[in-house]
């Protein structure tokens, strides 16, 4: 039962390692659309605190260096 909890956890992470990747590359392009909503619960799934008022091009600054930093992107 624990192994199944525990592999639950890892692939909610590995999920959302794969949508942050997604996201980022989405964003590369200046100019490009990116939905602030998804983006800011994208990053407290990850455990990136973002202010309140940050705007989408720091949330996916701010997600990018967190994949960078975990070895991810």
């Amino acid at each position: 039962m624990l192994n199944w909890v525990l592999s639950q956890f890892k692939r909610q992470s590995a999920e959302d390692l794969e949508r942050a990747r997604e996201l980022v590359k989405a964003a590369e392009p200046r100019g490009a659309h990116v939905n602030l909503a998804k983006a800011r619960e994208l990053a407290r799934a990850l455990g990136i605190e973002v202010e309140a008022h940050a705007s989408a091009d720091e949330v996916v600054h701010a997600i990018k260096r967190y994949l960078s930093h975990h070895g991810e992107l």
